[in-house]
């Protein structure tokens, strides 16, 4: 009888990969902490301050993966969506909007400073506006996302 074979996700290799990357989260963290104080131009401390952000929210994430395959397995249903739906519905179409505003805005803008910013900005809107899409579809769809 042939056995299945485990997912790479499964291994301790895996698991001590995403430990790694948490470790070098912690150091961009601490890195960027330093530069934001040593600096006091307001562009640089705003990149050191997005760039930690998103480090701690990176090992949020991770922590998540890991969790997902070593303690309980993650998963999203849609009848666990369906009271979020009306929110959720709401929520996309704040972010139609935020897309459509920083569109206009890039658009309007000259300055290479102000353009930046705008598209760091529209990046991450579209980001959002891509998650939300997500929810919704698995929603829609009646479909179900595994992480095991």
């Amino acid at each position: 009888m042939k056995t299945a074979k485990k997912p790479a996700e499964m291994s301790e290799r895996f698991i001590n990969t995403i430990k790694n990357w948490q470790k070098l989260e912690d150091e961009t963290i601490r890195s960027s902490a330093r530069l934001e104080e040593k600096s006091s131009n307001p562009i640089v401390r705003m990149i050191m301050q997005m760039i930690k952000f998103d480090s701690e929210k990176h090992k949020i994430m991770q922590q998540a993966l890991i969790d997902g395959l070593t303690k309980q397995n993650l998963s999203l249903t849609p009848d666990e969506l369906a009271p979020l739906a009306e929110e959720l519905a709401r929520h996309i179409e704040a972010e139609n909007k935020s897309v459509d505003l920083a569109s206009k805005a890039l658009e309007e803008s000259e300055l290479f400073v102000t353009r930046y910013i705008l598209t760091l900005l529209l990046a991450d809107e579209a980001k959002h506006h891509r998650l939300l899409g997500d929810l919704n579809e698995v929603m829609l769809k009646r479909a179900t996302i595994f992480v095991t």
